[in-house]
């Protein structure tokens, strides 16, 4: 997999970032619902990715920049920080971070929440939504416990899980969609997409 000039044709040009391409169609980030292993990706390689879920709640709330993913992870459900900005000022202070990152060339890995897509699209970046296959529920439930999220967090997921499954096959802005299995994390499929770990 070599490395492409992608343009992006709002606010940056000539920008270097590492292509990934599935079923014969490119795209140069990631959208991924919870259990899929964005945050153990994003830990390993600082170098690579940004974690869009990390920043968008750093931008958010005022939270100890030594916190860790895993410990920021334990408070879903039950955030115990005092919001930074308004709803309108730290979505635009998010997508100043993100121009940034994207200008360093690194790879975007996001939670399919609203502030990233919107930068997504508004931007032209072409990304992949992945999501699991039907029978993963017990999957999920298990990796998300493992994970320490707290209970009524795991029940929450557990519970609405048919009805994420609805809402993800319905998602139409990402360029392709990838539904992973029981044994595969977003590494494994990030191999499967020709991602290369390393700087040129």
């Amino acid at each position: 997999m070599e490395f492409k000039i992608y343009i992006l044709t709002t606010i940056f040009v000539d920008i270097i970032i590492q292509t990934m391409k599935y079923n014969g169609i490119e795209f140069v980030a990631i959208v991924a619902t919870p259990g899929c292993g964005k945050s153990y990706l994003c830990d390993k390689y600082p170098e690579l990715f940004v974690d869009v879920d990390e920043l968008r709640l750093k931008c958010k709330y005022f939270i100890p920049e030594d916190i860790t993913r895993k410990e920021l992870e334990a408070t879903k459900g039950n955030r115990p920080y005092k919001r930074r900005a308004d709803d309108t000022q730290y979505v635009i202070d998010l997508h100043n971070k993100l121009d940034q990152y994207v200008k360093e060339g690194k790879t975007l890995i996001a939670a399919p929440h609203h502030e990233a897509i919107d930068y997504f699209v508004k931007n032209d970046i072409k990304f992949c939504f992945i999501y699991p296959q039907d029978d993963l529920k017990e999957e999920l439930k298990r990796r998300m416990k493992l994970r320490g999220n707290q209970e009524n967090v795991v029940m929450e997921n557990y519970n609405d899980f048919e009805r994420y499954l609805v809402s993800n096959r319905k998602e139409n802005k990402s360029v392709v969609h990838y539904r992973f299995g029981k044994d595969e994390y977003l590494e494994d499929i990030l191999v499967k997409f020709g991602y290369e770990f390393k700087r040129k």
